[in-house]
């Protein structure tokens, strides 16, 4: 697979750690949410995407479904 960016061929995987936290000052005191994605990182532009692992999403979904409830409900 070539780089969108660049259309490079030199690309490398790296495995890493992100905490999502939610943004507006309505949502200061909820936790982020933590996923575990694979980064594929253009070694010539530095382009870099990933996907969030299903089962990571379906609790990032659920988390922001509970942010807009909440944030409607303060109103």
């Amino acid at each position: 697979m070539s780089c969108r960016s660049c259309a490079s061929g030199n690309q490398a995987e790296f495995s890493t750690e992100m905490m999502l936290h939610f943004s507006g000052v309505k949502n200061l005191d909820r936790a982020g949410v933590m996923i575990f994605p694979t980064l594929l990182v253009c070694m010539k532009c530095g382009a870099t995407r990933f996907t969030v692992p299903e089962s990571e999403l379906r609790l990032l979904a659920n988390t922001t479904s509970e942010a807009k409830s909440f944030a409607q409900s303060a109103r």
